[in-house]
């Protein structure tokens, strides 16, 4: 891709040995937020070793060949950095955010980092102890429990269903080795995307990274997912209490699709914030609710609409009654002109306020470079908002309902027919 062919700041270059680099110039910023992309994420672990890849987030910076971890802390202290790594279901990132004056040992330590990891035995217990914490606090925690309930029910036999922290038995088992071979599997240039955004010399950044990395070899095996077929289904986890929690996942369009944005509308006329149709009807007209909400999720092979309200048991029947209405008369009537304008002025409000750091931007084009392989400003987005109709959102509807196929999840103390009653019929 050539220069000419990029928008004004922004910028794209490729290694030799596979690695990209893209970046946003911000000149009115003094930060630079950098990162290193992988596709090293939950759906790569071997099927036998969920949480290997959260596991694996922690030990990267317990320890270097040059640095133990409390020499390498002290080391991105003195620099003033915030640095960090993340783990999702389709891809990890390690980054810092930094004072554009430190750019260049900051790289030198990142470097260290991914090339250079020792995954130290004495450290390997206290990060599994730590992730072990996590999982007792999910497993106590139904708010948490709901949407990995949700989403192993929607993706049903495919790598996208897999809990994100694994379970006790299974991070237990975890070994050092495990985490050598997921790096050493998956760890590799071509499978390396350098995102910075902020302020910076981009010819030095490529310089920098050429100099780091540029002799490093290897590839990194694809890995090709069947698109998963969800159906209507039900799940319920059994829990004595005073508390409901009811999930609801249904295919939308995703980020790819032609109609994101107009999805985008739907998904926050329904349930965005205060004025929404489910926080009107359900909560503020009937009180049924302490919490509800929808918005959209999905990856590359679909899309997703989620909705989450917690709730009472003695409410639980007719909160979920009111929800499906609401999904009911969204598909059947569409949105009103009002609405849609609504939503529209509160996207880019939205859009601006996350846009203004230099954290977002480079989470922005790191998404948008990885799902597309071009960038999206914030004008083209902005636009791409403005230009939905009410023609759009009823393709939307037509295209994708949102009652079927319908994934339904529940943590409490109901059975099937307490809280579900007539409301579905699967």
């Amino acid at each position: 891709m050539s220069s000419e062919q990029l928008p004004q700041n922004y910028y794209f270059h490729k290694l030799p040995n596979g690695i990209e680099l893209i970046g946003q110039y911000m000149p009115s910023l003094s930060s630079t937020t950098l990162g290193f992309q992988f596709d090293a994420a939950v759906i790569h672990e071997p099927a036998d070793k969920p949480g290997l890849a959260h596991l694996f987030e922690y030990m990267l910076f317990q320890g270097t060949k040059q640095h133990d971890a409390r020499a390498l802390n002290e080391a991105f202290e003195s620099l003033g950095a915030r640095k960090g790594a993340s783990t999702g279901l389709e891809t990890s990132q390690v980054w810092a955010q930094i004072v554009h004056t430190k750019l260049d040992a900051t790289l030198e330590l990142l470097r260290e980092v991914i090339l250079q990891p020792t995954f130290p035995r004495n450290e390997l217990d206290q990060m599994r102890n730590i992730v072990l914490q996590e999982i007792r606090r999910r497993d106590d925690e139904p708010m948490s429990r709901i949407f990995e309930l949700v989403r192993s029910n929607f993706y049903h036999g495919s790598p996208l269903g897999r809990p994100m922290l694994g379970s006790d038995d299974t991070v237990r088992a975890l070994q050092r080795q495990d985490l050598q071979n997921f790096w050493q599997e998956r760890y590799q240039p071509n499978n390396m995307l350098f995102a910075i955004a902020g302020k910076f010399d981009w010819e030095h950044v490529v310089a920098k990274i050429e100099e780091l990395f540029g002799s490093w070899q290897g590839n990194a095996q694809a890995l090709t997912l069947q698109k998963p077929q969800p159906s209507n289904s039900i799940a319920l986890e059994h829990q004595e209490g005073k508390q409901e929690h009811i999930a609801m996942m249904v295919p939308f369009p995703n980020y790819m699709d032609e109609d994101y944005y107009a999805a985008q509308v739907l998904s926050e006329v329904l349930g965005g914030g205060m004025a929404s149709r489910l926080f009107v009807e359900v909560r503020e007209k009937r009180g049924l609710v302490y919490g509800v909400s929808a918005g959209l999720a999905g990856n590359k092979q679909i899309g997703v609409l989620r909705v989450y309200a917690g709730t009472t048991p003695e409410q639980a029947n007719e909160c979920l009654k009111v929800i499906v209405d609401e999904l009911r008369k969204l598909e059947q009537d569409g949105i009103t002109p009002d609405e849609l304008e609504r939503a529209k002025i509160q996207l880019k409000s939205e859009l601006v306020m996350r846009g203004e750091g230099s954290g977002s931007r480079m989470g922005a084009i790191s998404r948008s470079w990885w799902y597309e392989r071009k960038f999206k400003t914030i004008s083209e987005v902005k636009e791409a908002i403005d230009g939905v109709t009410q023609e759009q959102v009823l393709k939307v509807l037509r295209r994708f309902s949102p009652l079927s196929p319908l994934t339904v999840a529940a943590i409490g103390p109901l059975q099937h027919d307490e809280l579900v009653g007539d409301t579905l019929s699967f």
